[in-house]
């Protein structure tokens, strides 16, 4: 079988859904086009999305041209939902990127093409709404060439733009241009040129076709999607500019979870990539997941595979195709089988925002436990934990878009209303230097029938915690050795300033017990008293959370930009030149990032555009902000043991 999997990035409003509507009816799914306006369109299947007219949640829904079956991934456009893209995309042979050719190229159409680029995805430009009064087609092209990619072709020409009168039509084909364009990649071309040998068109458009699969140049098309003009050309171009995957019987089972969802009556699925191989019912599979050891595997009970427009039972799934496995065990990322070259895989961003959540009726607080859970286990863009010592509950995002779309979702799907607190930055702490401390049992001031040492040292960047052992591991029972490790990770959430501590390590240096009294919670109670002791002599530093950031601007707004990037306390690269302005790249404060956008269009009078994307973490010079602690701090040792001894009592 032959397969494509594609899929549609536009800005917000530019009518990408509304594409996805047309190319269905065009390829017979369905019998009339629905309206992101009247909320009845196939792939915004969520109220919010209907609400509001955007995509959030990634849809798939597959059709055939001729032999070749298509499945397409309607995938989001908003900026606060760029991990999700980040995440769909991995899984695509190819991409339409649809611009509208009233508002032109926007900061979110930048953002999508840099994230295309990167990732070296096959993309077609689709121009649409080129019936629309407003229209500027002309326009658009030099925008397109100036600010996402110069290596383009135009494959159509208009008449009649801004009306329903509208005309397109296949654009004559200019050697001159073609060959330019081409010959970047090409230098056999570029000689055949300039020696006057004959080149035919389609030896041009075969060479077209080449490149675009290779993501080295991208073909612009325009149309109207609501009026179905230029449509029937993307459905056709689909084969001839995208890979299209062969299968082959022979080769090891290789795919990956790219989305979980659930059904009406609850029931949760997985939608999976599948590279190489065959996913066979009643089969057992091994599960490959990200930083755990364990040999994980799934027992394929009931497997769907994407048709017509819908999901259809059958009993394997081959590579290159689509396939929808029914499970609560699975999560987005893990592995099937064995991992691929072909695989991109995308690492989860941590969000830099953190929000408290509460029920709004107290009566409600389990519930809304429970459904938080759910949703994290289906979306890990949303990340949710509960306080063990307060049960406070906690969500971090990446925007505001992101917090409306849960609070939408607690409503509508569990019968939840929940109350928000203010954004807070999430800052962290890590060591500066070397601290040991030890407690032994039966010294004055330890009230607990165990002796503990631990060294803290300095990590690796981004190495989190690494826990050794300077003790011999049959010293302790395995309960009171897993009691010690899991009370450091859990201590460590709250450091001397209350922020987790992180990229250290953590070596346990002395133990000790009495049979039979000593149990697991004498270990647990001692740990932080020890922790806590060697982390004060290392000391830590607080960092906090910055985004990487490309902005442009034009050439009257520089010395302002870096005015506002200095006040900012951004730091940035020496400006380079570019079409009508410059560039700047650097690293920006997560709790300044909003100023910026604010004040971006009225320094540049609209023209400039600013990307950003989670980046590294960086000291706060000064004093640092300190977080509340959700409990007693062990290094005040009198409030801590109080705070024990009524936990026992």
């Amino acid at each position: 079988m032959k397969t494509i999997n594609i899929g549609v990035l536009a800005h917000v409003d530019a009518g990408k859904t509304t594409l996805t509507e047309r190319i269905l009816l065009e390829t017979g799914i369905i019998n009339a086009v629905g309206s992101v306006d009247k909320g009845n369109t196939v792939t915004d299947s969520l109220e919010l999305e209907r609400k509001r007219g955007i995509t959030i949640k990634a849809s798939a829904v597959s059709f055939w041209i001729g032999d070749v079956k298509v499945n397409l991934i309607d995938t989001p456009g908003h900026a606060d939902f760029i991990s999700e893209v980040e995440h769909s995309l991995s899984i695509l042979d190819g991409v339409i990127l649809v611009i509208s050719a009233v508002e032109g190229v926007q900061s979110q159409t930048k953002v999508l093409m840099n994230t295309l680029m990167e990732l070296n995805i096959p993309t077609i430009l689709f121009v649409n709404k080129v019936d629309r009064i407003g229209a500027n087609y002309g326009k658009v092209i030099e925008e397109i060439t100036l600010s996402l990619t110069e290596p383009i072709i135009e494959l159509t020409e208009i008449s009649n733009e801004g009306s329903n009168n509208v005309a397109v039509r296949d654009r004559h084909l200019d050697i001159d241009e073609w060959v330019e364009r081409l010959s970047a990649h090409n230098e056999r071309l570029l000689s055949d040129y300039i020696e006057n040998v004959t080149i035919q068109d389609s030896e041009l458009f075969t060479e077209l076709c080449v490149q675009t699969r290779s993501a080295k140049i991208f073909p612009v098309a325009a149309g109207s999607a609501a009026l179905g003009i230029g449509v029937d050309r993307i459905i056709e171009y689909l084969r001839k500019f995208f890979p299209i995957n062969l299968h082959q019987d022979e080769a090891p089972l290789s795919a990956i979870v790219f989305k979980i969802g659930k059904s009406d009556t609850g029931e949760r699925f997985a939608y999976i990539r599948v590279y190489e191989g065959c996913l066979t019912i009643r089969s057992e599979i091994a599960v490959v997941r990200a930083d755990v050891d364990e040999k994980l595997s799934f027992k394929i009970k009931k497997l769907e595979t994407l048709e017509h427009g819908g999901r259809t039972p059958t009993s394997c799934v081959y590579g290159g195709d689509i396939a929808v496995l029914f499970s609560t065990d699975l999560r987005i990322g893990d592995i099937l089988g064995q991992s691929s070259d072909r695989m991109k895989v995308i690492a989860f961003q941590e969000p830099p925002i953190r929000i408290q959540i509460a029920a709004r009726q107290i009566e409600d607080t389990h519930r809304l436990h429970e459904a938080l859970a759910e949703l994290t286990a289906e979306d890990p863009f949303i990340q949710y934990a509960q306080n063990p010592a307060n049960h406070e509950m906690s969500i971090k995002i990446f925007g505001d878009i992101q917090k409306e779309v849960i609070e939408e979702t607690l409503k509508n799907q569990f019968g939840l209303e929940a109350d928000f607190s203010n954004p807070e930055v999430i800052c962290i702490e890590r060591p500066v230097s070397s601290g040991s401390a030890v407690e032994f049992m039966g010294e004055a001031g330890n009230p607990f029938y165990a002796t503990v040492g631990l060294r803290i040292e300095p990590g690796a960047v981004s190495s989190g915690l690494q826990y050794r052992l300077e003790v011999e591991l049959g010293s302790l029972p395995l309960p009171f050795q897993r009691a010690i490790k899991e009370t450091v990770e859990d201590t460590l959430r709250e450091g001397l300033h209350g922020w987790e501590v992180r990229d250290l390590i953590v070596t346990l240096t002395h133990t000790g017990y009495s049979s039979p009294v000593t149990t697991a919670g004498d270990f647990r109670n001692l740990v932080p008293l020890v922790l806590m002791k060697a982390l004060d002599e290392a000391s830590t530093l607080v960092y906090e959370p910055y985004h990487s950031y490309f902005l442009r601007i034009p050439e009257s707004s520089l010395n302002k930009a870096l005015y506002y990037l200095t006040m900012l306390q951004a730091t940035f690269s020496d400006p380079t030149p570019e079409p009508n302005g410059y560039s700047l790249q650097g690293a920006l404060p997560v709790r300044n990032t909003d100023s910026l956008k604010q004040v971006l269009y009225s320094f540049t009078g609209g023209e400039g555009f600013l990307s950003t994307k989670p980046g590294e973490y960086y000291p706060i010079t000064g004093a640092p902000p300190e977080k509340c602690r959700s409990r007693p701090n062990p290094l005040n040792r009198k409030a801590y043991l109080l705070h024990i001894h009524r936990i026992i009592q």
